[in-house]
């Protein structure tokens, strides 16, 4: 006799999560515009007001549906960006390349140093981080970027920059900072080619997760949460800050908004990416006085506005 679950129309999937998946499917066939204001209510409980964006998370709804620059798509692609550092004369800023490649398989682990990262290149939050190669379980590590290889990451937030992008993987070096027993990430908010607000991340490999403090151009620090704890860690200024700085008014053009995304080892720069849109606009600021503050520093063009064609 056959058993219930055997029977089921869905095999191993309840009727649950079928149905989670067909409403997910069916979401993803929505236009751009209402797809976003979709997912700013689940994510804020209200509407925006896309007619006249006032928040840090509006804009960035309205920059996805109306911003439009070529250039976003390479800046984005985490391999693509490569080549444009190199021919901005940036290229003293990238991280060691151990390959690119179209297909897990194309990968030798055993060529590989005992620590190294591998990241998705259309994405975001698609990393594996190996800091001991021995106790990597590479089969699951091949499963998971098959999955990543198959995702279309623009549709999961109609992120405009994403879209069309190469699904590829790139292995990097690994980094840390040996003083802390991680790696710092900073994460300059550039307005307009200005850089105005930096979030220093981190817990990267601690069991509690990732952590964020704020800080002006001047390192006093901004009590500001956005989605995530502050850190714990004792961050003093770094001694190549001003190089830091420059370095991000350097990168970020003329954008209205741009994050530029720095690490510093053994007090050498080495640049990390591109974002445009931070957490696709789903999560809000706390204090919320701040998702105004953001907001108001985040000057939009006229919906109608289209910069000049850049070579990508």
């Amino acid at each position: 006799m056959e058993s219930a679950r055997g029977s089921h129309p869905f095999g191993m999937l309840t009727a649950e999560r079928a149905m989670k998946r067909l409403a997910q499917g069916m979401l993803r066939l929505l236009p751009d515009a209402a797809y976003v204001r979709l997912l700013y209510l689940k994510s804020h409980g209200r509407w925006p007001d896309l007619r006249r964006p006032r928040t840090f998370d509006e804009k960035l709804q309205w920059y996805k549906l109306h911003y439009r620059d070529l250039l976003m798509t390479t800046l984005t692609d985490k391999y693509a960006v490569r080549g444009w550092l190199e021919s901005e004369g940036h290229g003293h800023l990238l991280n060691e390349l151990y390959g690119v490649y179209d297909r897990p398989e194309e990968i030798d682990p055993d060529s590989l140093p005992e620590r190294f990262v591998i990241k998705a290149t259309h994405g975001s939050s698609m990393n594996i981080i190996c800091r001991h190669k021995r106790g990597l379980n590479w089969d699951a590590c091949c499963s998971l970027m098959r999955r990543w290889l198959r995702s279309d990451y623009y549709r999961s937030g109609r992120q405009w920059a994403y879209k069309g992008i190469r699904p590829r993987l790139v292995c990097e070096k690994y980094l840390e900072n040996e003083e802390f027993g991680e790696l710092l990430d900073y994460k300059f908010y550039c307005y307009g080619g200005k850089p105005e607000v930096l979030w220093v991340c981190s817990g990267r490999y601690g069991d509690r997760g990732l952590a964020y403090n704020a800080y002006d151009m001047d390192w006093n620090r901004i009590h500001v949460f956005k989605g995530r704890p502050a850190g714990e860690l004792a961050i003093e200024k770094p001694e190549n800050y001003g190089a830091m700085v420059a370095t991000a008014r350097e990168l970020c053009g003329n954008f209205p908004f741009i994050r530029v995304d720095l690490f510093s080892v053994s007090g050498k720069l080495v640049f990390g990416e591109f974002t445009f849109y931070p957490d696709s606009g789903t999560v809000p600021f706390t204090p919320p006085h701040f998702n105004a503050f953001f907001g108001d520093l985040f000057i939009l063009p006229d919906a109608g506005h289209r910069p000049p064609p850049r070579r990508r």
